[in-house]
């Protein structure tokens, strides 16, 4: 049966409280030897408090290294081999994006893997950020999605468009209960950054997850400051600066007790017309 916007968010689909985790990796641009590192030094060290879900950031394996774009390419099966094995040796999900060929086309390509290590759903970025030409290299995608895990729904999009938000209430109104942000944003606007992330939470009355990256993008220094937030705009998780990790326990009551006091998105008007 298909549900209409009003049930999907006024539904108690997602039951169970699930602990979440951000992976702040440290960038060495081009050096996917490097990046991987990082990121399984990370997973090593979160991997004992049993964490559901594992975020990591944007391309976190390369970074955006235009000039070696086609041997990045070549070995995007490596990084997604190397986090499904992790994924289903540790039991958690997990997220990520890398950049993926198709169709003669490049792609910054969002990936879900489950516990058992397989892609469960994919998501190609939408709104490409034309300021660091990413519009020149990548080819956008064309359509949003929602990622299951579980009884538990949750919405995707990739860096610059957490300033779109339009994308993340219609993943909302699309029934997810968590957003979830990849990126690449450099320090000097990571203020924007952590602002977003929290209005995003508030405005939606959900869970939200942002991961960034820190390190030297080729003189442009990534700032960090990953983040969970709750649906009341709370602080749950926190990694500032340099490589590291936060875990936190995500509890849809607390969500579902947000929307019950303060009912915004089921007092949207849809009415109204400029005159």
């Amino acid at each position: 049966m298909i549900r209409s916007r009003t049930e999907r968010i006024l539904s108690r689909d997602w039951e169970e409280p699930i602990k979440a985790a951000v992976l702040q990796t440290e960038l060495f641009l081009g050096d996917m030897d490097a990046n991987l590192a990082s990121a399984d030094r990370l997973i090593s060290a979160v991997s004992s408090h049993s964490p559901d879900l594992i975020v990591l950031p944007e391309v976190f394996a390369t970074g955006f290294a235009y000039d070696v774009l086609p041997d990045i390419v070549h070995r995007s099966d490596e990084v997604i081999g190397l986090l499904s094995d992790r994924a289903r040796e540790i039991g958690s999900h997990m997220i990520f994006t890398a950049v993926v060929e198709a169709n003669g086309h490049y792609h910054n390509r969002l990936f879900h893997l489950d516990n058992n290590g397989i892609i469960k759903g994919s998501y190609d970025k939408t709104h490409l950020f034309t300021r660091a030409n990413e519009h020149v290299f990548f080819t956008p995608g064309d359509k949003l999605t929602t990622l299951k895990m579980n009884d538990l729904t949750m919405g995707p999009l990739i860096c610059y468009e957490v300033r779109f938000p339009e994308l993340s209430r219609e993943l909302v109104l699309q029934g997810a209960g968590i957003l979830i942000y990849p990126a690449q944003w450099p320090e000097f606007r990571v203020f924007q950054w952590d602002a977003l992330l929290k209005a995003r939470a508030i405005e939606n009355q959900c869970f939200v997850i942002g991961v960034n990256i820190y390190g030297d993008h080729g003189g442009s220094m990534m700032g960090g400051m990953s983040a969970i937030y709750s649906p009341f705009g709370d602080l749950l998780g926190r990694v500032e600066k340099g490589e590291g990790w936060a875990i936190s326990e995500l509890d849809p009551e607390k969500m579902y007790s947000i929307r019950e006091k303060i009912p915004v998105l089921q007092e949207r008007r849809t009415d109204l017309k400029f005159k």
